[in-house]
């Protein structure tokens, strides 16, 4: 038997290989081939199979590879103009001579649309720097005193590279160091290509609706030639159908980064065709469209054919009001929250603060507010668009009288790009200061937080037969009294959200705290005490009383805990109103502005009974608040609701799902009531628990002076109270 040396073998072997893989490509190159004759690329199939496969792997590159819209803003602009309706705006807010107005800038546009009107002074911010050096650009042009409207419009409206050059050769110094720098690297292209395919939203605009377009058979440049008339669009109503399909598809996964969509602003309506075939129809089945909406013209016709269709900003009548005006902005590269702590107190009268609390989550929308009222003076008005059609998923919204526009401004904005437009005015009375450290009174040790865990998990197996509600309270709570507030503050996660829509509170406030045991509460609005006339902390275990007793003398100052009492009674007591009314100087009638239960109501056993005996001891302005845990699914009824209902059982906790309906419909209903109800979940040793917090209040009336009234449905009561008021 002969052996082939290793050398020998693998040179064998090597050339098979080698002659296996020269097969394989051959086969693959002549595959290539013939499927590439075989392909038709005229064929709107084609284009269509290349398009989905191309949206497929640029959607896995979004979704994996980097978040899309921090890249874009580290490189470039989103919005080469703004997309809302400034006419909307104006109509809303009225703007005067002496207005100091704040406003997000995105593209800058619609702040130079207000400048014309003449206000005092227009604070702008953005997060994004290329945002601000877009607008620094427009600005200095502005300031140039050698500027003419031709010139303006040439660079703004036409896009004329040659004019835009030379502005900037003459104005270029003008600019911070860091705008003059991003901008001498690409003024030219942007020009040169035009300013309206620049930015993201260009880029989408150049790339993806063309393609989106073909695929659907709307020919938009024969649409065009009619005048963008709107007998065309309904005889081609199918156009719509098609493309609110694709939308469906490509929105919340591709499109929304390029349109500075975050995914937190992505709800559900954004998953159904329905959503986008409405939105579509109102833009282009509108009779006006080809006068009046250069919103989308300007992306069609890359730029502004004429002055009868384009921005106030860029008609000649508007030339000069824009020039002397031109010196009334300040810009901040900042949050919002950061430009207002920056500014002077009390300075702005009007706020449009776009649509970007949608998706901030409800504590830092609570911290932006509190420094928005320290920088407004009272009653200043505030505009936010946003894309869902209630605010009711943030309890802090429930500070504010909220007016909806949307009824009646939707149907008018030619963007369409906002289902909510919302307004209110500041109120005078501070809002909520939240804080939620615990107090070192209520730390504890490591020791002692092992110990009181202990203790509540085995309860269940320790605990006797007792039927009186208040001793199976004792029973539960006496032994983890003093370990209690720590322990239990990673399982109470809704307090703090609770406590966000407590409400303004106005000097001589009233709060009654059901099932407030410990006093963890009153410890979240330690900074504003001295506001308030009267807490009552009413609980049925005095162990836990006794331990908030202690806690706020070693935390408060004496005139403080002068203010608050610390009541041993049941809610559902017959003489409950008599016995609180003692503390409120015997005032029957007086009743209480904010009544709170923190994860109490579903340790009552005659809940219904408590809710309704909360209502009866509302002030006239007065609001009950809520904060629980829920069940995983609206009904109720899954298999994990089952498993969470029987562990909390245990503890004597109920959770039901039938609870927030019989809140929102049986005690509180709408008619009568200003209510939400936010759900949400967080997660306790990495399981998921669900919680809401509700709030449910009555009716009332901020006033352009920042005072919080009544609603009275009788008029001659509303006009006795303001007589009283003056």
């Amino acid at each position: 038997m002969v052996v082939e040396s290793p050398s020998i073998m693998t040179t064998s072997m090597m050339t098979t290989v080698e002659s296996v893989w020269t097969q394989a490509v051959s086969s693959v190159q002549d595959m290539g081939l013939s499927v590439a004759t075989a392909v038709n690329v005229e064929s709107p199939v084609t284009w269509a199979l290349v398009g989905v496969v191309g949206i497929y792997v640029i959607r896995k590159i979004i979704q994996k590879s980097f978040n899309m819209i921090d890249t874009i803003c580290n490189r470039t602009y989103i919005y080469n103009i703004c997309w809302e309706d400034p006419a909307v705006d104006h109509q809303i807010l009225k703007i005067q001579k002496n207005d100091v107005i704040f406003r997000i800038c995105s593209a800058g546009d619609i702040v130079l649309d207000y400048a014309i009107e003449g206000p005092s002074k227009i604070v702008i911010c953005d997060m994004n720097q290329h945002q601000l050096w877009l607008f620094e650009l427009k600005i200095r042009m502005l300031r140039d005193p050698n500027l003419t409207y031709d010139e303006w419009w040439s660079i703004w409206g036409s896009s004329d590279v040659n004019v835009a050059m030379k502005v900037w050769r003459r104005m270029r110094h003008t600019m911070s160091s860091g705008g003059r720098k991003w901008w001498d690297g690409r003024i030219e292209r942007v020009f040169r290509k035009g300013f309206a395919t620049s930015g993201s939203t260009g880029f989408a605009a150049q790339y993806v609706i063309p393609w989106l377009m073909y695929v659907v058979g709307f020919n938009i440049k024969e649409w065009a030639e009619t005048g963008f008339a709107h007998a065309y669009v309904s005889q081609n109503y199918h156009v719509i159908q098609r493309s609110a399909w694709w939308f469906r598809r490509l929105f919340p996964s591709i499109l929304a980064p390029f349109a500075g969509v975050p995914p937190n602003q992505i709800g559900p309506e954004f998953y159904t065709v329905e959503f986008y075939e409405g939105i579509l129809r109102e833009i282009f089945m509108d009779p006006e469209f080809g006068a009046h909406n250069y919103f989308y013209r300007f992306y069609y016709e890359k730029g502004y054919k004429d002055q009868s269709c384009c921005p106030r900003t860029l008609k000649k009548e508007f030339f000069e009001a824009l020039k002397d005006n031109a010196g009334c902005f300040e810009w901040h590269h900042a949050t919002v929250q950061e430009t207002m702590e920056r500014v002077k107190p009390h300075s702005f009268t009007k706020l449009v603060l776009l649509d970007h609390m949608d998706w901030m989550p409800n504590a830092m929308v609570h911290e932006e507010w509190v420094a928005l009222q320290r920088a407004s003076v009272p009653g200043a008005q505030i505009l936010w668009r946003s894309a869902f059609t209630h605010m009711g998923d943030k309890p802090f919204f429930n500070n504010l009288d909220i007016t909806d526009l949307s009824p009646q401004w939707y149907p008018k904005d030619r963007v369409k790009m906002y289902p909510g437009t919302f307004s209110s005015y500041m109120p005078k009375d501070p809002f909520p200061f939240v804080d939620e450290a615990l107090s070192p009174c209520q730390r504890a040790s490591f020791v002692r937080k092992v110990k009181t865990t202990t203790k509540m998990i085995l309860h269940p197996l320790t605990a006797g037969k007792i039927s009186a509600h208040g001793d199976k309270m004792s029973a539960f709570y006496a032994a983890q009294a003093k370990g209690y507030d720590a322990v239990r503050e990673n399982m109470l996660v809704g307090r703090p959200e609770m406590m966000s829509g407590f409400g303004p509170i106005k000097q001589g406030h009233t709060w009654l705290d059901v099932g407030g045991g410990t006093g963890r509460n009153l410890h979240y609005l330690r900074a504003q005490l001295d506001l308030f006339q009267r807490i009552v902390v009413l609980d049925i275990c005095p162990e836990l009383l006794e331990i908030g007793k202690e806690n706020a003398s070693r935390s408060f100052t004496p005139e403080q805990c002068e203010k608050i009492r610390w009541v041993c009674l049941d809610i559902n007591s017959k003489n409950v109103k008599e016995e609180l009314a003692k503390h409120l100087s015997n005032d029957n009638n007086r009743g209480f502005d904010t009544i709170s239960f923190s994860y109490s109501l579903s340790m009552i056993p005659k809940w219904e009974e408590a809710l309704f005996s909360a209502k009866s001891l509302m002030s006239e302005d007065g609001r009950v608040i809520i904060s629980d845990f829920d069940s995983y699914t609206e009904s109720g009824d899954s298999i994990k609701d089952f498993l969470i209902r029987s562990w909390y059982a245990q503890d004597g906790v109920r959770i039901e799902a039938k609870t927030r309906k019989f809140i929102t419909e049986q005690v509180f209903p709408e008619d009568k009531f200003t209510l939400t109800v936010a759900r949400f979940q967080k997660k306790l040793a990495k399981v998921s628990i669900p919680h809401y917090v509700a709030c449910c209040r009555k009716g009332t009336i901020t006033t352009p002076q920042g005072i919080r009234r009544p609603s009275y449905n009788d008029l001659n009561k509303a006009v006795q109270e303001e007589k009283k008021a003056n």
